[in-house]
């Protein structure tokens, strides 16, 4: 990891996913503050060593964009279903989109446009920010481990890109064992999984 050529990327730390009072799709309060917290501290610290830090979260015009994805309209009608509620996530206009104020600082960090779906590349500029900037390795934050973060580590590995996810810098609304195969998957097949104590030496190495 050198400081030349290393981003933090975020993916979906939204009020959508993170904040109990309003998430649609919400990870479980728990995991969500804890998630929250170490994330604070990553990017804190990446902020004072000159890391730039990206975010990307989801969003829809209308629930007809989510509902055009054959399996999320399937569980959409799934009771029980951790996604039955699906067609109200993130639609424009609501604050699930936005990020939580603790994670952001808007003169610093570069903002991409809503993703669609679990990549964070497609139809968003990501990879011309990376190619434009000369970023090769990403250290990785975000929600859900097994969809969303698992699906960003697949993209970036197969452009070649050095991937490290933090490991208490992310979590899952579907709970911990999807989590937990979610960081063994990446870690055997992606890229590397690190602790947070790890990734902060690193960013100050």
């Amino acid at each position: 990891m050198q400081q030349e050529n290393t981003a933090i990327l975020t993916v979906d730390l939204h009020h959508g996913h993170l904040d109990p009072e309003i998430a649609t799709l919400p990870v479980p309060v728990e995991t969500g503050q804890q998630v929250v917290e170490h994330a604070r501290q990553l990017l804190s610290r990446a902020r004072e060593a000159g890391y730039p830090i990206i975010h990307v979260t989801t969003g829809y015009r209308n629930a007809q964009e989510i509902l055009a994805n054959p399996k999320w309209s399937e569980t959409e009608e799934s009771d029980g279903s951790t996604r039955e509620s699906i067609s109200e996530h993130n639609i424009s206009g609501s604050k699930g989109l936005e990020i939580l104020p603790d994670l952001r600082d808007d003169e610093h960090d570069i903002f991409l446009k809503p993703k669609k779906r679990y990549s964070p590349f497609m139809g968003t500029d990501l990879e011309f920010l990376l190619q434009t900037h000369n970023i090769d390795c990403l250290v990785i934050a975000g929600v859900n481990t097994n969809t969303c973060v698992q699906n960003t580590c697949f993209e970036a590995t197969n452009r070649d890109l050095e991937v490290v996810v933090v490991e208490e810098c992310v979590g899952s609304m579907d709970g911990e064992e999807f989590h937990e195969f979610g960081l063994m998957n990446i870690d055997q097949a992606l890229g590397a999984v690190h602790s947070l104590e790890d990734t902060l030496a690193e960013l100050d190495a």
